[in-house]
């Protein structure tokens, strides 16, 4: 009997002890949290906000690594040719799907290589008009682009980039060719908004925000699905006439490499949902102009093709291409 009795608890204890969910609570090697861009940007800013957080209730100490380069696509690749055992996460969004698209020597395909396991949060961007310009409403600035076609420009950090994406929506959905001036960066482009050199551009929200505030320019639209909390006076992109139910939406999130244990994923994924339950964190991501947006896995996969669909969409009508 005795010995029946120790044999079963033998099995049990080794089927625990071989189960992924053991295996990675018994590593007590740190987990690596890697950002597509330098520190100090959003992406940076929001990450560093989880890692601690994620830390605590996993257990191991997460780590923020900076792999910048190629639009994230640097950090990207670096999860997938890692071990997929879920001690690797990758802070992506927009980029994340949109890059591949536009940029033909990009191979990665996020549904292949990658599995989503929590968003974490979102924002918007802002379409915006220096302080003195006459254009009052999206409308406006559409009716003057629709008379003197491919002279009001619009700026954005760069072809590709979200607010590129943004921009030839907004041309595409109007019927009029914006013309668009891309820059190496935003810095660059509020710059050169603030100088009234640029009719409009495409800010983020947060980026956009104390430039309004301070009365240095005028912000037509946000792109959220709902007006922005910080600007309850600026109505979304779908509320205006003739963009009814446009939204695009910037997002954020966390991957691991496909093929990672479901058990481990859902551990990841509960462990960003009980992070972003916590009000010092959503008052954080808040400060930066980010909402706390938690997802779950599978969910979140969703949310990422639908977007991917939207994406793909606007690569279609406008032509979007990286050399």
């Amino acid at each position: 009997m005795f010995r029946r009795h120790f044999i079963a608890a033998a099995v049990t204890s080794l089927t625990l002890a071989a189960s992924p969910i053991a295996a990675f609570a018994q590593d007590s090697g740190p987990m690596t949290l890697l950002v597509g861009y330098s520190a100090g940007g959003s992406a940076d800013y929001a990450a560093r906000v989880m890692a601690p957080e994620l830390t605590k209730r996993l257990g191991r100490s997460v780590v923020v690594e900076n792999a910048t380069g190629a639009s994230g696509m640097i950090a990207l690749q670096k999860l997938i040719n890692g071990k997929a055992d879920g001690a690797t996460l990758y802070y992506g969004g927009f980029d994340t799907v949109a890059v591949p698209m536009v940029n033909k020597s990009v191979d990665i395909d996020w549904k292949v290589s990658t599995l989503p396991v929590g968003r974490t949060a979102l924002t918007s961007m802002a379409i915006a008009v220096p302080a003195e310009s006459p254009y009052k409403t999206l409308a406006e600035l559409v009716s003057a682009a629709k008379e003197q076609p491919e002279t009001v420009t619009y700026g954005s950090p760069g072809i590709g980039s979200a607010q590129h994406f943004v921009g030839e929506m907004i041309g595409h959905r109007a019927g009029v060719k914006l013309l668009h001036a891309p820059y190496r960066g935003g810095t660059q482009v509020s710059n050169d908004l603030l100088a009234g050199i640029l009719d409009s551009a495409v800010l983020t929200t947060s980026t956009a925000l104390p430039f309004a505030k301070d009365g240095k320019i005028r912000i037509l639209a946000v792109t959220s699905a709902e007006r922005a909390a910080a600007l309850p006076d600026v109505p979304a992109l779908g509320e205006i006439e003739g963009f009814n139910g446009l939204a695009l939406p910037l997002w954020q999130g966390l991957f691991v490499k496909a093929g990672t244990d479901e058990a481990v994923a859902k551990m990841i994924s509960d462990a960003i949902a009980e992070s972003l339950a916590q009000d010092d964190v959503k008052k954080r991501l808040a400060d930066a102009g980010f909402a706390a947006a938690p997802m779950p896995v599978g969910e979140f996969t969703g949310f990422v093709e639908e977007q991917a669909n939207t994406y793909k969409k606007i690569v279609e009508e406008s032509s979007i291409s990286v050399e």
